[in-house]
């Protein structure tokens, strides 16, 4: 598979206020865009958790973290799905 490098300057002004590093601030852009696309429904949660740097599970614990759901089912989905669950 053919990837892409994406790079850009950040000052060092920059990485002081963040009191981060180039590795913290790297990890963090890869996380919050892996995020951001993942919501808006742009990416799945595998592709996601790819750009992020991390695999499926780690992203969902990650999202968890954050306060985000992965599993959105409404009331009604929701029992079905115990429904479903309770008949196996």
């Amino acid at each position: 598979m053919k990837a892409e490098r994406i790079s850009f300057v950040v000052s060092q002004d920059i990485l002081a206020s963040l009191k981060s590093g180039i590795v913290d601030l790297k990890r963090d852009i890869r996380e919050t865009s892996a995020i951001k696309y993942y919501l808006e429904k742009k990416l799945s949660l595998g592709k996601a958790a790819k750009l992020a740097g991390i695999n499926r599970l780690d992203f969902m614990d990650l999202l968890a973290k954050k306060g985000i759901t992965v599993f959105d089912l409404d009331e009604s989905a929701a029992e079905s799905e115990l429904h479903t669950a309770a008949k196996i």
